[in-house]
């Protein structure tokens, strides 16, 4: 169901935390912006009975291959029709139509504000997450 007219009612219900670790003592004052590789993974969990969909999102900056700050969050979203947005597959698993940039678009806003914080203070608070193509990022983390 992709179209521009299609009228989605959703909001977030939840945000809680799955995982966080930073090495900000890796980050000298010498690290260029350029040198910080930077990496997004996703899971999807429908709960298509309920209207319910959650977003596993996670970000991650390496260095030189090492992993300096890896955040990683839950987004619970309601979705009034979802099943309209959610195929499934058997072997395969599920394709979400439509919807999916604009909970990319949540998570990434939020992740954005997360990292302000929790960063706070340490040479890393130099590097906020950059502003991001949804559409584009969805595309790659669907076809790896």
């Amino acid at each position: 169901m992709a179209g521009r007219d299609v009228n989605v009612q959703m909001g977030l219900t939840s945000v809680d935390e799955v995982s966080f670790m930073m090495l900000p003592g890796k980050v000298t004052e010498d690290v260029r912006p350029g040198n910080i590789k930077l990496g997004f993974f996703n899971q999807i969990q429908p709960e298509v009975e309920s209207d319910k969909i959650a977003l596993i999102f996670g970000v991650k900056y390496e260095l030189e291959d090492d992993k300096i700050l890896e955040c990683v969050y839950r987004f619970e979203f309601r979705v009034n029709g979802l099943d309209r947005f959610i195929t499934t597959h058997d072997k395969e698993g599920i394709t979400v139509t439509y919807i999916m940039p604009l909970l990319i678009n949540v998570a990434i806003g939020t992740m954005r504000g997360i990292l302000v914080v929790k960063t706070a203070g340490t040479n890393l608070s130099k590097y906020p997450l950059p502003i991001i193509d949804s559409v584009r990022l969805t595309q790659s983390l669907s076809n790896p």
